[in-house]
């Protein structure tokens, strides 16, 4: 049997590489399965002008073209290009052909007509977050929680506790800086509070992509140092445990609003993947990731936000021991390793 996975994005997409490529990696470990990575990525799809998009419809169609009916398509986030999508229900309806959907954002409030129409006609459908889940159950009853996980080993070597002591106290920020600018405002006024009593610290933004706005937003707090990073080689599976090994600890803002309760708090599992404590917004999956005040802090308003930085601040051992609590939940409910067993059921399944 044959697993053919459909992606929004190549390796350097986070969730692409999370939720596709890593899962296809392990599954192909197992006798009985073959794994089938399936190019062009969607979006390149849509991201390409005419003529040249032709060819990649034609490359995608092709592969669709490839699956037999013992098979199954994994579609992890690539419903959202018509042509791929058109070409999708024609094989679901005509041929019989196995679906199982992975969703780890609320698509379905860009694309609502595109998303139901698959959820219903999917096979077994995967939410990255509770969010998620309560809304495919409603077009889908084999519906299963699996969230993002973390291939344990990768992380664990970068662990907070293996790092040389930091003489400079750095607080940390990673992922799509442009994607998350009103959340990473929330930031400024924690971050201008913090300066004027205990100036001296660093914050380092990590994946800004050279977008001004990023810079702008923070270089003009006084009494902070200011490290931005554009990007790394977020394909190298080491790149980003790297980075985050050199905070002490790591931040999560989100604005409460119907897109960011569907995220899937992978940057937060990341963060304690690396036993680095996590200080994230009480919104969506992030309340089920963490308990507060035990394996991170989950501030909801800006005095709490700086009072919960301040404690992690000032206080080295509180730091070690949430990054103990934090790595310990990774360990046990976000591996990859676990994320693969359960989707080898849900494949038995289908």
């Amino acid at each position: 049997m044959k697993v053919h996975f459909f992606t929004k994005g190549n390796r350097n997409t986070a969730s692409s590489r999370q939720r596709a490529f890593l899962i296809a990696e392990e599954l192909a470990k197992n006798e009985g399965i073959e794994t089938v990575m399936c190019t062009p990525p969607i979006n390149t799809i849509s991201e390409t002008p005419w003529p040249k998009k032709g060819k990649l419809i034609l490359a995608t169609y092709k592969n669709l073209w490839k699956i037999r009916r013992e098979d199954i398509i994994f579609l992890q986030r690539a419903i959202q290009n018509k042509y791929f999508f058109a070409a999708l229900i024609f094989q679901k309806l005509f041929f019989r052909r196995k679906i199982i959907l992975d969703l780890d954002d609320a698509i379905y409030l860009h694309s609502p007509l595109k998303t139901k129409i698959v959820a219903r006609l999917a096979n077994a459908v995967i939410a990255g977050s509770h969010s998620i889940m309560d809304w495919a159950k409603k077009y889908n009853k084999n519906v299963y929680l699996i969230p993002t996980g973390v291939r344990v080993s990768d992380y664990e070597k970068f662990s907070s506790a293996q790092r040389e002591r930091n003489e400079q106290f750095t607080i940390g920020w990673i992922g799509n800086g442009p994607a998350h600018y009103e959340n990473l405002c929330m930031l400024v006024p924690v971050f201008t509070q913090i300066a004027a009593s205990k100036p001296g610290f660093l914050f380092r933004l990590v994946g800004a992509l050279g977008d001004r706005k990023i810079y702008e937003l923070f270089n003009t707090i006084d009494g902070m140092k200011l490290e931005i990073i554009d990007s790394l080689d977020w394909g190298d599976r080491e790149a980003v445990p790297r980075a985050i090994q050199g905070f002490g600890i790591g931040l999560m803002p989100l604005t409460d609003s119907e897109w960011n309760r569907g995220k899937c708090a992978f940057k937060a599992i990341e963060y304690m993947a690396c036993s680095v404590p996590a200080i994230l917004s009480p919104v969506g999956e992030n309340d089920y990731l963490v308990e507060d005040s035990i394996n991170g802090f989950l501030p909801s308003s800006i005095q709490e936000w700086v009072d919960d930085i301040f404690r992690l601040y000032t206080d080295e051992k509180l730091r070690v021991a949430m990054g103990h609590n934090a790595n310990k939940t990774i360990n046990e409910w976000y591996s990859l390793e676990k994320n693969v067993s359960v989707i080898q059921s849900i494949i038995a399944k289908v």
